[in-house]
């Protein structure tokens, strides 16, 4: 069990190197998302030394370290630094930001990382029935594309890739064109489940302990379902709501190659040939309910060595995220027995028992913490399904980000 005063919050420079700490703040908020980037505001009073410490004029490209008990939870970059003074006098600084993790959010996967973009010399980023694991495959394309074997111009300064423990599965096949490394990233986890019941591989850029520098970091997920466990009858919820969507895809039409149709660029028309994939839905709360989806993957060559090795990835890609949607959004008792960031942590399979539906069996998506000065600290958290809608999302908010995601591929996809 924490207070807001277990919580370390470090400043660094733009070098990652540590300049000072922060013990006076009146709230710390950190909003910590599995295989996303992640998002921290800090409230804190305008003292000259904090001033000195934060203000971009003083510390440009600064950034915060959160850390409790020595665990590193997120750090990233100073986005926001707004100063206010009140009609009493009292002067204050609110800061914000995402996680380094954002970084894979900012770069693209290139066709050929190794060269300028106006001498790329490949349509795409190919890996075929790779004999590398999941992890080595999600490293190499990080210290490509932004990471120290990255060209000079797209490398992110300070940043280096951890050393694979060689986890996940071989035999993977992708092909990728300018979609966001970040993107790229969370389809091939979701290709090599690992545990029982399965559960993916988790990753994420922050701090590294002990030295300057950020690290981009795989770590396996725990199947926490027996000592993990949220109910009321052991009085370790304060408050908690759930719900369950519908599938928004069961069976999917994959579109693969391209052939000439005149007068026609719907990927749907000008498939070369097309692939059907079902799923069935883990979640048995809609039997045998059927919607069929279109998913264009035209950069699949049907008649590649490797083709039915990457339509199985897109499918069960597609099938994996149009799903059921199950989430459970709840406010934990912390207890000696359970505590967040001690016995359970971002992607960890846990067990909720809620009324109606009895049992659910998830992974913990997002954890909301709030360290303030005052009233102590308050933990939120988001278990459920991918295909989860985060309360901090709207629903509208998420249609526009699916619309958009949906224009990107058919503009990089060619």
């Amino acid at each position: 069990m924490y207070g807001p005063r277990d919580l370390q919050v470090y400043v660094r420079n733009s070098s990652h190197q540590i300049v000072g700490q922060l013990d006076d703040f009146t709230q710390v908020q950190l909003v910590m998302r599995y295989n996303a980037v992640s998002n921290w505001t800090m409230d804190i009073s305008a003292t000259e030394r904090n001033v000195a410490l934060l203000a971009p004029g003083s510390n440009p490209n600064g950034g915060l370290i959160f850390e409790l008990y020595g665990t590193t939870l997120l750090s990233g970059p100073i986005h926001t630094f707004a100063y206010a003074m009140g009609a009493d006098g009292t002067r204050k600084l609110t800061l914000a930001g995402p996680d380094d993790t954002q970084y894979l959010a900012n770069a693209l996967v290139w066709p050929d990382p190794a060269h300028a973009i106006d001498s790329q010399a490949t349509a795409y980023y190919t890996v075929t029935n790779s004999a590398s694991y999941t992890e080595t495959l999600m490293k190499n394309l990080v210290n490509l594309n932004l990471g120290p074997g990255a060209i000079t111009e797209r490398r992110k300064g300070g940043l280096t890739v951890e050393t694979s423990s060689n986890r996940g599965k071989t035999g993977q096949s992708f092909k990728y064109r300018f979609e966001p490394v970040l993107d790229a990233l969370t389809e091939i986890a979701r290709g090599a489940p690992i545990g029982t019941p399965p559960g993916y591989l988790g990753f994420r850029i922050r701090q590294k302990d002990a030295s300057a520098g950020i690290e981009f970091q795989v770590y396996a997920t725990t199947n926490r379902l027996d000592t993990a466990t949220f109910s009321e009858g052991r009085n370790n919820l304060i408050s908690y709501s759930y719900q369950v969507q519908a599938p928004t895809a069961s069976y999917a039409i994959l579109g693969a190659g391209r052939e000439t149709v005149d007068g026609s660029e719907s990927a749907a028309v000008v498939a070369k040939e097309l692939f059907g994939y079902t799923r069935v839905d883990t979640q048995p709360v809609f039997p045998g309910y059927r919607v069929e989806s279109f998913v264009d993957v035209g950069e699949v060559d049907p008649t590649a060595t490797d083709a039915q090795a990457q339509l199985d990835e897109k499918g069960q890609d597609a099938l994996y995220t149009g799903a059921t949607s199950v989430t459970v959004s709840m406010d934990p008792q912390d207890t000696p027995q359970l505590t967040f960031a001690k016995d359970y942590f971002l992607g960890d399979q846990v067990t909720v028992v809620v009324p109606y539906e009895g049992v659910i069996q998830e992974q913990v998506r997002e954890v909301e913490l709030t360290f303030n000065a005052s009233s102590g600290l308050t933990t939120e958290i988001t278990v459920g399904t991918e295909a989860t809608t985060s309360h901090k999302t709207s629903g509208a908010t998420k249609r526009l980000n699916t619309l958009a995601d949906m224009i990107k591929r058919l503009n990089t996809r060619k």
